[in-house]
C-alpha cells in the first residue's frame, strides 16, 4: 500500500493544478542529443511515464531527462536494455537495441523498462556488398529510406523487402531500380537512401568524414573535412592544430556526416595517443600537443595516425629539390634522378588547398606570386612516392 507521504510526492510532482514534468529520451538513438529530447514522455498519475511505438536509430544511445540537463540520467553500465534504473545526473549511455519499443518510466523509483514495438512500415534492408549481415534501413514514413556510415567491404549488393520476394539492384551509385537485379558496390563508407516511389530509386552517397575540436578553425562548431580518394583512407595534410585560449593541448574526435551520429575517440580520457585505433562507443576526445600534422584515419578498421609534417624529409637530403625557397614569386619543383612529377597540391597552414599542379615531368614550376607571405606545404606525387616540404612565401 502506497503512503501518504508517497501520495505527497505524487502531488507535488504533479497535482494541486501543477502540470507534469517535462520527461523525454534524449541522445543518437532518439535523432540527436537535444534538450528536450527526440522522445517526449506523458502521464496520467504524475508518477508513470510512457512513450509508445517510437523507433530506436543510430547507434541506439540515449539516456532519460527529466525537464533539464541537470537531471538527466543514464544507467550504472552499458547496455542497461532493455531495463535498468536512471542514474540522475549521471551514469552511462543507455544502448537500445534499433527498432520499434514502448518504454515506461517512474518517476518515484527510477526504474524503466523497455517493450517492444510494432514496425508499422515495410521494412528494406541492404544486402551484401561484402556486409556482415543484412542492414536494416531507417525511415519515418515508409517512403523515404536511409542507412547512413555503412562500410561495404566491396560486392554486389541489392535491397531487399523484409517478408517478400522483392529485391531491387541496378547500376552504382544510383538510379531507379531494376528488379532482380544487383548493384556492383565497391568497398568503402557510404550514406544510402531509397525511396519508395514510382519509380522507386536509391542512392549511395559517400559519407563525410572529419575532425572537430577545440582547436582554431573548428572551436567545437565547425568540422574540418578528411579528404579521400576511396571512401576507405581518409587524410589531412599538414593541418596546423592549434588550442583555443585557454587550453595548452588539443582536444579532438573524428565524426562522420558532420553530426554525432557516428564519432570516433579513444578509449581512455586525456591520455595522449598520436596513433592506434579508434572506438566509436563511449569514445573520449583525443589529445595530442599543438603541431602541424599529416593525419590519416581508415574508416574501416578506426587505426589513425598524427605524424608531424615538419619532421617530413625534407627535399635537399631526398630525390628532389626545391628553389627558391623562402621566394618572392616562383618556386622550381626538380628531381635529381629524373623521376617523374605526377602532381603537386600546396596547402596553408589552416589545410586549405590554394594552388594544385598536374604534370608529367621532371621539373615543375609554381607561381606563388598571388600567395599572401607565409609558410605553405607543398605534397608532392610521383611514380614512386608522396613526400611533403615546407614552403615560404615572402
Amino acid at each position: 500500500m502506497k503512503t501518504k507521504l508517497h501520495y505527497l510526492i505524487i502531488a507535488l510532482l504533479f497535482g494541486f493544478g501543477m502540470s507534469a514534468q517535462t520527461i523525454s529520451i534524449t541522445g543518437t538513438g532518439t535523432g540527436g542529443w537535444n534538450q528536450p529530447g527526440g522522445v517526449l514522455l506523458t502521464s496520467t498519475d504524475g508518477e508513470n511515464y510512457t512513450a509508445s511505438n517510437f523507433e530506436i536509430v543510430g547507434d541506439g544511445e540515449m539516456k532519460f531527462s527529466e525537464g533539464d540537463w541537470g537531471t538527466t540520467g543514464g544507467n550504472v553500465a552499458q547496455p542497461g536494455f532493455p531495463s535498468g534504473t536512471v542514474i540522475v545526473n549521471g551514469g552511462m549511455n543507455i544502448k537500445g537495441t534499433l527498432g520499434f519499443w514502448s518504454v515506461t518510466y517512474n518517476i518515484i523509483t527510477k526504474n524503466y523498462s523497455f517493450t517492444p514495438g510494432v514496425n508499422p512500415n515495410a521494412v528494406i534492408k541492404i544486402n551484401g556488398g561484402g556486409l556482415a549481415a543484412d542492414a536494416q534501413m531507417q525511415t519515418n514514413n515508409g517512403i523515404a529510406y536511409s542507412k547512413k556510415s555503412t562500410t561495404f567491404a566491396g560486392g554486389d549488393a541489392k535491397f531487399i523487402q523484409e517478408g517478400t520476394a522483392n529485391e531491387w539492384g541496378g547500376a552504382f551509385p544510383d538510379g531507379p531500380v531494376v528488379s532482380g537485379a544487383s548493384i556492383p558496390v565497391p568497398a568503402g563508407t557510404f550514406n544510402v537512401y531509397f525511396f519508395k516511389t514510382d519509380p522507386v530509386e536509391y542512392l549511395f552517397e559517400p559519407t563525410v568524414v572529419s575532425m572537430i575540436g577545440n582547436f582554431v578553425g573548428s572551436g567545437w562548431g565547425a568540422d574540418i573535412d578528411f579528404e579521400t580518394t576511396d571512401n576507405v583512407i581518409f587524410t589531412k595534410t599538414a593541418y596546423v592544430f592549434t588550442p583555443n585560449a585557454p587550453d595548452l593541448v588539443v582536444h579532438m574526435k573524428i565524426r562522420d556526416n558532420h553530426d554525432w551520429t557516428y564519432q570516433f575517440g579513444v578509449p581512455v580520457k586525456d591520455v595522449s595517443a598520436t596513433s592506434g585505433t579508434l572506438i566509436n562507443v563511449n569514445a573520449q576526445d583525443m589529445t595530442l600537443p599543438a603541431g602541424t600534422y599529416n593525419v590519416t584515419f581508415n574508416r574501416s578498421t578506426y587505426e589513425y595516425s598524427f605524424v608531424d609534417a615538419l619532421a617530413t624529409k625534407g627535399f635537399a637530403s631526398s630525390n628532389f629539390k626545391v628553389y627558391p625557397n623562402p621566394t618572392t614569386n616562383n618556386w622550381n619543383f626538380a628531381s635529381n634522378n629524373n623521376t617523374q612529377i605526377n602532381s603537386i597540391r600546396i596547402v596553408d597552414v589552416l589545410g586549405k588547398v590554394v594552388l594544385t599542379k598536374n604534370a608529367t615531368s621532371n621539373s615543375v614550376s609554381i607561381d606563388a606570386s598571388n600567395l599572401s607571405n607565409g609558410v605553405y606545404f607543398a605534397k608532392v606525387t610521383t611514380d614512386v612516392a608522396t613526400e611533403t616540404v615546407k614552403l615560404v612565401k615572402n
